[in-house]
């Protein structure tokens, strides 16, 4: 059964939506909604549903959809 944070990641991703634009609505840092789909901000989850939810579907991704992780590549 999924959990909420993994919601959150997969309705994000539906809506080819980046972390960055996520966080950017909610004002806060990538890293700090990175936390809240890795499950370290439980309470921050219903937030980010609800902010998800009110966003409009990116269709004009020129990247195909790839996350940034902030690794480097090889």
């Amino acid at each position: 059964m999924a959990t909420k944070k993994d919601l959150v990641r997969e309705l994000r991703l539906n809506k080819r939506l980046t972390q960055e634009e996520v966080a950017a609505k909610m004002r806060i840092s990538q890293g700090s909604y990175s936390a809240i789909e890795r499950g370290q901000k439980p309470r921050a989850v219903d937030e980010a549903l609800a902010t998800i939810n009110r966003m409009r579907t990116r269709t004009d991704r020129t990247d195909g959809g790839a996350e940034k992780t902030g690794r480097l590549k090889n």
